[in-house]
């Protein structure tokens, strides 16, 4: 992820973790995985998206407060614990296809 696509991720991830026709994200087996090895228990996939929809509120209603390389960080520390590693090649997937639309 590089801060230029911060937005372009955003969106992405969005779309995954809210869609649920998406077969590219499955917070629920993530929220599985965190209970069985992270901190604490009782987590569940609508944690995951809680964590996502308030980070997204943030860059979006206060966007000069956060620079590009800082909204990449906020994204990446979801990511690192919410998407499990064949789920994230998924999302680079939706990432370039969304890219090549853009071009």
């Amino acid at each position: 992820m590089v801060p230029e696509e911060a937005s372009l991720w955003l969106g992405v991830l969005l779309d995954a973790a809210f869609d649920p026709t998406s077969a590219a994200l499955d917070l629920a087996r993530s929220a599985g995985v965190l209970n069985h090895t992270g901190p604490g228990s009782g987590w569940q996939a609508c944690h995951g998206q809680a964590e996502l929809l308030a980070i997204a509120s943030d860059l979006i209603r206060y966007p000069d407060d956060y620079s590009s390389t800082r909204r990449t960080e906020l994204l990446l520390a979801w990511a690192e614990r919410w998407i499990q590693p064949d789920d994230w090649q998924r999302l680079q997937g939706q990432v370039r296809k969304r890219r090549q639309r853009a071009a």
